[in-house]
């Protein structure tokens, strides 16, 4: 899809950028610069007031990327995770269809930072647009009622067993509806609940934490994981880093168990 084509699906409201092309360099919004587009070539403005985040935006508020949302302290937060040279990075699909990932890694993993609502029609079109190896995290905390919803799901969510990691599941029915509008999804989803007190599930930390669906058939379940691991896969390969799963500390205290009532029966054995 050429330029003109893709200006041609411009719509009149503004696209927030972090980076321009200033003569060929990708720079953040400084007053007094002229930048392109990094997807279409389109000329682009600094905005540098005190309301919003600083951030360029097309001349004459074009957008070129339709999927693009307005960004806010939460995407910027996100994408500073990340080298900048791997934040908004310009896509190209064999149909020649362009659009800006929020971060795009050298092996080709993509991660978008998804705050406002999304029409399931278009979270398909994205994760078939970017491939297998996309991977979502949305936010769970522009509505009150998500949070709050997700804490209670969780909190009497059954223990899912069959996970290498701490999870609970629960019949997708019944899963809060933050949950249940990514059923859909074919990519990996990460939910981001922010400071949320997860502190009577006793796990190691209360902080830092994502949450992993994991959708099978009838089921849902989430998986505790530490932003600090999330981030570190996705900038070095590293394993996710969650918890001790249900089913190993099951079978530690049975061994405890076990142990204590062979101490039991020794005790009571006769003496002579």
């Amino acid at each position: 899809m050429s330029t003109r084509v893709i200006l041609a699906r411009c719509v009149a409201m503004e696209l927030m950028m972090k980076y321009a092309l200033v003569d060929g360099i990708r720079q953040e919004a400084s007053p007094g610069l002229r930048g392109d587009c990094p997807g279409c070539g389109s000329p682009m403005i600094p905005k540098c007031g005190t309301k919003k985040l600083h951030h360029w935006a097309h001349k004459g508020r074009l957008e070129c990327d339709h999927w693009w949302e307005p960004e806010t302290e939460w995407h910027r937060g996100w994408k500073n995770h990340f080298p900048k040279d791997w934040q908004e990075v310009r896509h190209l699909a064999e149909s020649g269809e362009v659009h800006i990932a929020d971060v795009k890694t050298p092996s080709g993993a993509v991660l978008e930072f998804q705050y406002s609502a999304l029409h399931p029609e278009e979270r398909a079109a994205r994760e078939a647009f970017y491939g297998p190896r996309m991977a979502w995290i949305a936010s769970g905390t522009r509505l009150k009622r998500d949070a709050e919803a997700f804490r209670r799901a969780v909190f009497s969510a059954d223990p899912d067993l069959l996970t290498r990691l701490r999870a609970w599941r629960m019949p997708d029915a019944k899963a809060p509806a933050i949950v249940q509008r990514w059923a859909g999804s074919r990519s990996t989803v990460f939910l981001d609940f922010g400071e949320i007190d997860f502190s009577a599930l006793q796990l190691a930390t209360t902080s830092g934490l994502l949450w992993l669906l994991s959708f099978r058939p009838g089921t849902v379940s989430f998986m505790p994981v530490l932003k600090d691991g999330v981030i570190g896969h996705y900038l070095a390969g590293k394993q996710l880093l969650g918890f001790e799963s249900h089913s190993a500390e099951n079978l530690r205290r049975l061994s405890a168990l076990e142990a204590q009532l062979g101490r039991r029966r020794y005790s009571r054995r006769p003496r002579f």
